[in-house]
């Protein structure tokens, strides 16, 4: 089951490197186009999966400096993210030993050989009766050099099996888990960047409404001069005029803000210096045709934090089958051979020097019977495979909630964002009409004041709902794990 679409035709290329930096694993070019490595991590199932996807990983890449000359598309920022966020290095660091962690487990099935080369020397006393030594012993000096090879082997560990899919488990959760914090940082990346291009749509209406008070301020006052307008009719439309510099002086502001956070999230020095692309309606989600259901099933089988919860039963139950294996018996192989020089000598008779070839072999059966703590070891195990169970279900729980708190916010964002265009369709018309009417003298200043506070207001909330569907859109597909998912053009989004 894929998870809807939540975009139209023009977000799509969004999509293109939210997919990928699930992983981390894409570079995008100034145009927002993503490297061909997204194979490497479309699909974690296996260790080899794994371990491909960590190395298309950049661990090293060097942060980049924004560009103040540059306009910033959203996969520019998502990219910069991926490659300057601590987070994301420190999740490969732990997916990378945790792929190494495998590789030692796997080597328990491997024999160890060893070279040996030993040089040594020692006096010693050998005790022999009189009437072969006069005093009653020898005393012997023994040079030796030798080197050799050995060889060992466990013939039979009980452990090393679940110990290994233990490992395997928690090298895929690690790698899931990689996938979870770039996918945390382009949904982060997303979130401010759609909360600064809504402080720049809000100082593109502070200007208008600027315009519009100056507008009405020049009315009132040829008003006046005409005679067909009072003093305090003036006074009012100044005193708009003024309220309006003074929204664009704090809308300046804000938008200085949001560039600073924006930044900040995407790892890179605080700067208000950042240009980024505007709001276009042209890119606005389309309806919702897919049931929370079905995105709850789809976020169930796609979120890489809870799947990576299931790798961690997995090891968990490993970890059990590890306890109760110390119940059983080991057997291991070992063998030597090379070469033995040696020089002795004796204060009492003619030792002759020797150099021979020497070896050993040894086959050993070991069976533990009593050990106090075994029973605790796998008791101690089973807690921890029950936790994982239980954390496992909690996990269930919080994204089932994510994905209907997501989803009533998208449907929410949906009707809010087509009243709003209703709502500024209507503020502009009835203050085109109150100030034709002002003109004509059938309307007063205070009704085209009240209509021109009204368009205001609207046109700051339809900045303001562009910008919450668009985050909403962004939260239902990060709630639902879909960002994990290869097909850029899924099902359930009509615009």
């Amino acid at each position: 089951m894929r998870m809807p679409t939540l975009i139209s035709e023009n977000q799509r290329a969004i999509l293109r490197i939210f997919i990928p930096l699930a992983f981390g694993a894409v570079s995008v070019s100034s145009r927002g186009q993503t490297n061909p490595s997204i194979a490497d991590c479309s699909t974690i199932l296996s260790t080899r999966d794994a371990a491909r996807c960590i190395g298309a990983v950049r661990p090293a890449a060097p942060i980049p400096v924004l560009d103040i000359h540059h306009i910033y598309t959203l996969p520019e920022l998502i990219d910069i993210a991926e490659m300057a966020s601590p987070e994301g290095r420190i999740a490969w660091a732990t997916a990378k030993r945790a792929m190494e962690r495998t590789g030692i487990d796997h080597a328990l099935y491997l024999p160890i050989l060893t070279f040996v080369a030993q040089g040594s020397d020692a006096r010693f006393i050998v005790p022999f009766p009189e009437p072969i030594a006069p005093i009653g012993y020898v005393t012997v000096e023994e040079p030796i050099a030798a080197a050799q090879l050995q060889f060992e082997y466990d013939l039979l560990d009980f452990g090393r099996g679940p110990k290994l899919d233990g490992s395997k488990a928690l090298e895929i959760a690690s790698t899931l888990r990689l996938g979870r914090v770039h996918q945390t940082l382009a949904f982060g990346t997303a979130t401010q960047f759609y909360r600064a291009q809504s402080a720049i749509g809000e100082l593109d209406a502070a200007k208008i409404i600027l315009q519009t008070a100056e507008t009405l301020l020049e009315n009132a006052q040829s008003q006046f001069d005409n005679g067909r307008a009072t003093q305090p009719d003036v006074e009012n439309a100044r005193a708009g005029a003024a309220e309006a510099r003074y929204n664009l002086a704090s809308a300046e502001g804000e938008v200085k803000k949001a560039k600073l956070t924006l930044t900040e999230t995407i790892g890179v020095e605080p700067s208000a210096e950042i240009n980024i692309v505007a709001q276009d309606n042209a890119d606005l989600p389309g309806a919702l045709d897919t049931s929370v259901e079905d995105l709850i099933q789809t976020a169930w089988k796609s979120r890489p934090d809870l799947l990576a919860r299931a790798q961690d039963l997995r090891q968990a139950k490993d970890a059990t089958r590890v306890a109760r294996s110390a119940y059983r018996p080991s057997a291991s192989f070992s063998a030597a051979g090379g070469q033995t020089n040696a020089w002795p000598s004796a204060d009492w008779g003619v030792l002759g020097p020797a150099s021979v070839p020497t070896w050993s072999v040894e086959a050993k059966l070991s069976w533990e019977i009593f050990n106090g703590a075994r029973k605790h070891e796998v008791a101690a195990a089973l807690a921890e495979q029950q936790a994982a169970g239980e954390e496992q279900r909690a996990a269930q729980d919080a994204v089932t909630r994510q994905v209907w708190e997501a989803y009533v916010d998208y449907q929410t964002a949906a009707e809010q964002q087509r009243s709003a265009q209703t709502y500024l369709a209507a503020a502009q018309i009835s203050y085109d009409s109150s100030l034709d009417a002002y003109k004509y003298g059938v309307r007063s200043l205070v009704d085209v004041v009240q209509a021109e506070g009204q368009l205001a207001q609207a046109r700051v909330t339809a900045v303001r709902s562009f910008a919450q569907w668009m985050q909403s859109a962004v939260a239902l597909s990060y709630a639902s794990g879909d960002l994990l998912r290869g097909s850029v053009t899924p099902r359930g989004v009509h615009p």
